[in-house]
């Protein structure tokens, strides 16, 4: 009896163990991150990660075909049409005057006299000591003419009409052409042009320089300009105005007063040498 007593008292503390140690259990298997493992079981299941590398350093980005203006203009097709656009050619000038001898002959023209009219010949003869400047002796010899307002003008100021009467002139002129072009002739041809302004100084002779009064000539300053085209190597044609300044008194009571010739000039220039080169720097 005994005995059977002790195998009962073990049976029921063999059960409160069991009771007391599945709760136990249940929550170690529900803790996450727990590893049962033997701890080289768990070495031998995760080997440890080889070493970093350094990575290399990344490669430079190749320039695009073109250089810097490659992205912008696009294809090589597109990129060449753009590039003609945006570089221009700087043509070289089509006449060159530079160190050449110029010679002129002109028909000037009075402006300014309704009732005598005054037709002239000159001529220029000029050295370019640069295409855009000259230095010039200019020439001239008039001729008066009266016109059909002359008669009227006698009557209405009871003969009365004191003018200048300019023989001829000579001046020495500097001749400046800062501005050159050309143009299209009748659709074909290119004609190259310039124009030109001269100012300077010198004598007119009138008819009171002359017999009787023999007065010698007048002192003189002129200013004009014009344009010149130039059809050939060795020739332009011209077509300009001048205004020539002067004092004279036409009769001996009246007084010094300034007189003006205002003339319009076409003429024809002729350059020597005949022709002309490029020199490259």
């Amino acid at each position: 009896m005994g005995r059977r007593k002790d195998i009962s008292s073990l049976r029921r503390q063999a059960c409160v163990f069991l009771l007391l140690a599945a709760p136990l259990a249940a929550g170690a298997q529900a803790l996450p991150g727990i590893d049962l493992s033997e701890p080289g079981e768990k070495a031998q299941q995760q080997p440890p990660p080889p070493p970093r590398q350094a990575a290399p350093p990344a490669a430079a980005p190749l320039p695009a075909e073109g250089g810097v203006l490659g992205p912008a203009l696009g294809a090589p097709g597109e990129r060449d049409a753009a590039l003609a656009d945006r570089v221009k050619a700087v043509q070289r000038k089509g006449f060159l005057k530079r160190h050449r001898l110029e010679l002129t002959l002109d028909l000037p023209a009075t402006l300014n006299d309704a009732f005598y009219q005054k037709a002239g010949a000159g001529g220029r003869l000029a050295w370019n000591f640069q295409d855009s400047f000259a230095l010039a002796v200019r020439g001239a010899y008039w001729w008066t003419l009266r016109t059909d307002h002359l008669r009227e003008g006698q009557a209405a100021f009871q003969g009365q009409l004191l003018s200048s009467q300019p023989v001829a002139q000579l001046m020495l002129d500097g001749v400046w052409s800062p501005v050159y072009g050309k143009a299209s002739w009748m659709g074909s041809r290119i004609v190259h042009f310039d124009l030109f302004v001269l100012a300077g100084a010198g004598v007119v002779w009138s008819d009171t320089s002359l017999a009787p009064r023999r007065e010698g000539p007048h002192p003189a300053a002129d200013l004009g300009g014009g344009l010149r085209f130039y059809p050939a190597d060795w020739l332009a044609l011209e077509l300009g105005f001048t205004a020539t300044l002067y004092p004279d008194r036409p009769t001996t009571t009246a007084p010094s007063t300034a007189s003006r010739i205002l003339a319009a000039h076409l003429g024809v220039s002729f350059f020597y040498p005949f022709s002309f080169e490029y020199l490259e720097p």
